[in-house]
């Protein structure tokens, strides 16, 4: 508040008051004012926005500090943790940063990323129950609309005790297994596939799935070392068919089907006794 003082109502014996860059020149608020008094407007209408904390410690207040100097902006999951409603204390409070499942993984424990990725298996979860059932994106601002549509929700919807249950399934298949997972894309992936075979009752399949998994998981890290090295990887079928949805476009709708429906594919030719135990395009 005192900079904005400074900028708006210098003192009279400042001699170098505080200016701002525009058009590549340098003004006070009084010069800003005189030259362009359309663009000074803009800036006496501007709201700003206020935050009171009842209760804080010094390290928090080291953290806030920190990032206002540094000019480091709330990333996705912070900003869905700033609103209010049903999902999102499902989200922050019911299943939290070691619910299961995430707990197990190598997603990022900073700034809310398991819960960000949590809210983009919600948004899908949610959608895919619905008659017309169908993967959408899952950007941001989908979350937040579909934050404020379910607001008011009972906690105990049918979707998200639905979600709660596919997560300790999937929990108990992986275990500790989960760490290969450190993309947010391929644990949307992985979770909806695995619910896919809760609701079509096919859960004795989930444990062979986590499997097939964490073996495609290290397929693609082998061929994506080869391509480090500027080599031609081994496995085309894996890379362009999967791979390739998780590393571009990932939360489009589009890509998320694409990485489900070639999942379904190669976990069959996992399975199927021909091929038992193979990863499909493995040399």
């Amino acid at each position: 508040m005192s900079t904005l003082l400074k900028f708006f109502k210098p003192e009279t014996a400042e001699e170098s008051p505080l200016t701002i860059r525009f058009l590549d020149e340098k003004y006070t608020y009084k010069e800003l004012k005189k030259r362009h008094p359309s663009v000074s407007e803009k800036i006496d209408k501007f709201e700003l926005s206020f935050t009171i904390y009842k209760a804080i410690d010094d390290e928090r207040i080291r953290q806030i500090f920190r990032r206002l100097q540094l000019g480091v902006r709330l990333n996705s999951g912070e900003l869905l943790k700033t609103r209010t409603g049903t999902i999102r204390d499902f989200i922050y409070k019911e299943i939290g940063d070691n619910g299961p499942f995430f707990r197990n993984t190598n997603l990022s424990e900073r700034r809310f990323s398991r819960q960000f990725t949590l809210a983009q298996i919600c948004l899908n979860s949610f959608a895919k129950a619905e008659s017309d059932g169908k993967f959408v994106r899952a950007r941001l601002q989908d979350i937040e609309d579909f934050f404020e549509s379910n607001h008011d929700l009972n906690n105990k919807d049918e979707n998200l005790v639905r979600i709660e249950k596919v997560l300790k399934e999937i929990d108990n298949a992986f275990n500790k297994n989960a760490f290969i997972i450190s993309s947010r894309a391929v644990a949307v992936t992985a979770y909806l596939f695995v619910e896919e075979l809760f609701v079509n009752q096919m859960v004795n399949l989930i444990a062979e799935f986590s499997k097939f998994y964490v073996k495609l998981l290290n397929e693609i890290k082998n061929n994506m070392d080869l391509l480090s090295k500027y080599n031609k990887p081994r496995n085309s079928i894996v890379m362009e068919e999967f791979q390739k949805y998780i590393l571009q476009a990932s939360v489009e709708g589009y890509s998320i089907k694409r990485r489900h429906d070639f999942l379904t594919k190669a976990f069959e030719y996992y399975r199927t006794p021909k091929t038992k135990g193979q990863i499909i395009g493995s040399k």
